[in-house]
């Protein structure tokens, strides 16, 4: 990554704006995002010691929703933490999506950190591993969702009701992020360096 690369890419109030999809709740969600401040110490601490400036990627697409509901807590803990943070979506970088997947890592968001010679010092991917789990038992618990999924590019009622059930289960996952699961992202990526 380097500052070519990473000056292309959207500062995080120009991607927010142009989001085509959850940009009510993640206009809400930057509101209300406060990054942990041990959390963002300790990343500020830890990417002091690398040649700077070290610089964080978010590469994702529009409708990705664990990166709706996470890049307003990456924000406030990278403004915090000193380190310049943009946004790609792989559909328009397929040289850095392409990478991620030649490395095994084909789910987004991808978070990563790199020092100022171009090194990646650390990636995180989709959501905290608490968050995983929480998101496989909601599936387990209502198979229709992913019955649903599958059926919703040739059936337009599937679709209708894979939307409704898909904007609940944002929903609820936002209520998760803010009742702790945003920490459970800040500790993972202030620990990634």
């Amino acid at each position: 990554m380097n500052q070519t690369m990473f000056g292309a890419g959207y500062d995080v109030d120009t991607y927010v704006r142009n989001l085509r999809n959850y940009r009510s709740m993640v206009r809400t969600l930057m509101d209300e995002a406060d990054a942990n401040d041990e959390h963002a110490r300790e990343l500020k601490r830890r990417v002091a010691e690398k040649p700077q400036p070290v610089r964080a990627t978010v590469t994702t697409e529009d409708w990705c929703g664990d990166s709706a509901l996470n890049l307003p807590i990456l924000a406030s803990l990278f403004d915090k933490a000193g380190v310049q943070v943009r946004v790609f979506r792989g559909s328009e970088t397929p040289e850095l999506k392409d990478k991620y997947e030649r490395e095994g890592d084909d789910h987004i968001p991808v978070i990563s950190l790199w020092d100022a010679e171009g090194n990646e010092l650390g990636r995180w991917i989709e959501a905290p591993e608490r968050v995983g789990t929480m998101k496989d038992e909601w599936k387990a618990q209502r198979p229709e969702f992913m019955e649903l999924y599958a059926k919703q590019k040739t059936d337009k009622e599937a679709a209708k009701q894979f939307a409704t059930m898909d904007r609940s289960f944002m929903e609820e996952m936002a209520g998760w992020y803010r009742d702790g699961m945003w920490d459970e992202t800040t500790r993972e990526i202030s620990n990634l360096v």
